[in-house]
């Protein structure tokens, strides 16, 4: 099967070797962006990296207002920042990945069996339409798909086959090598018809035939169900949005006390040396990595090697540039390894950027916890990148682009001596 090349750089310096090789081609994205091929030439399959921060968006924006004029790159400049949007939006309505995540497991325990024989069918690509089959092969193989597949897979799952969408969510979140609470949850829900009213995402024949690779269509097996004027929207019922919470900012850095201080490194940022907190002099740095965590979640192998191996990559550049002790921790969660570490240490606690709402996010009460209860502190912050942007994805898309367009470059730097510097 030709899949992509199936590599994703799960280092910083592969993750910007990939990237140098794309910007020159760049300005192609707007016009090329939604073509599914073989390699998937028209996209830098950066998105695990960028879900990481391997790499960040405002080096990416950077980059690409040096390189192109930014009428050339606008469309590319959106899609980057739609990340930032799904994540602000998530982050002042929590109770939408709550009441998602409180629904899932009683519908995989307890639902339908003849849904969950046919939702099992579909996943792993014996729905019958060959299309929908073989992307759903590329997804557990490769841990990757086009944007647009992800659509029409997405699509197909609740309007044709009138699946549940969280069980398909939960899919591609086991699944996918990029998989981000925020934007795989609330796309998802707007395939649905359940995140902007009105509007639904339907996988249209018309619309395979004029993106899809034309080889990948040759089998035209059930592709009748996706004809234009047959397939139907699945018309669910709608909910009102909960209120915005409050925004309640942190800082790029925390005001430590007096004390001995510990970094930890997670998953959801991997360049902690290259934000604010690059110039603190912590006793140590610590990575966990939280099977348990990952076995509730259900997640692939493939999943948790790019978890693992850039968490092995983040160590390596921290113990370079912090130049303390740097520890790695398994077998365990992120609360029990937090504290042990830091009695071990003699530790006043920690410093880590504050997770995004997602099941990492769902931690930090109990890490708060247990490390309160040994008298130990964690102090959270967050990049001025993410405080100038996220509070603005109070409503929809386009609104929030209007607000952030002209200050894009606000959150970026660049010092000539040390190249580009994402805050």
């Amino acid at each position: 099967m030709d899949w992509s090349d199936g590599v994703f750089p799960t280092t910083r310096e592969g993750a910007l070797a990939r990237w140098a090789e794309f910007l020159p081609r760049a300005g192609a994205y707007g016009s090329l962006r939604n073509r599914v091929e073989p390699g998937h030439p028209h996209v830098s399959r950066l998105s695990p990296a960028i879900r990481g921060r391997l790499v960040t968006t405002s080096e990416l924006v950077e980059s690409l207002f040096a390189a192109h004029p930014f009428g050339r790159v606008e469309k590319l400049v959106q899609e980057l920042l739609w990340r930032d949007y799904w994540k602000g939006w998530l982050e002042m309505r929590p109770s939408i990945w709550t009441t998602y995540r409180r629904e899932l497991d009683p519908l995989k325990r307890h639902g339908d069996p003849a849904i969950l024989e046919r939702a099992a069918e579909v996943m792993a690509g014996r729905g019958g339409i060959a299309v929908m089959d073989r992307f759903a092969r590329e997804l557990i193989e490769t841990g990757y798909l086009h944007n647009h597949a992800r659509m029409w897979w997405a699509g197909y799952w609740i309007h044709i086959e009138r699946l549940p969408w969280e069980l398909g969510a939960d899919f591609f979140y086991r699944h996918l090598l990029d998989a981000d609470p925020a934007s795989n949850t609330l796309g998802w829900r707007w395939v649905a018809g359940l995140q902007t009213r009105g509007k639904a995402y339907l996988p249209r024949r018309s619309n395979l035939e004029k993106y899809c690779a034309p080889a990948w269509l040759a089998d035209t097996t059930g592709l009748d169900r996706l004809d234009d004027d047959v397939v139907r929207i699945l018309e669910l019922p709608w909910q009102a949005h909960p209120p915005c919470q409050p925004w309640r900012p942190l800082p790029e850095r925390p005001e430590l006390p007096e004390g001995r201080w510990g970094l930890w490194i997670h998953g959801e940022d991997l360049t902690p040396e290259l934000s604010a907190l690059g110039g603190l002099h912590p006793e140590c740095v610590l990575t966990v990595l939280d099977e348990p965590l990952m076995r509730t979640l259900g997640l692939s192998e493939a999943r948790v090697a790019y978890i693992r191996d850039p968490l092995a990559d983040a160590r390596t550049r921290a113990a370079a540039h912090f130049g303390c002790p740097v520890e790695q921790r398994a077998q365990g969660g992120f609360a029990a390894h937090l504290t042990a570490v830091a009695r071990e240490r003699r530790l006043d606690g920690w410093i880590a950027m504050r997770p995004a709402v997602g099941p990492l996010g769902d931690a930090m009460e109990g890490i708060e916890s247990a490390l309160g209860s040994e008298g130990l502190r964690i102090h959270w912050c967050r990049r001025r990148w993410d405080e100038l942007r996220w509070p603005r994805a109070s409503s929809g898309f386009f609104g929030f682009w209007e607000k952030v367009r002209e200050r894009l470059s606000e959150g970026v730097r660049t010092d000539p001596s040390q190249g580009l510097l994402p805050l």
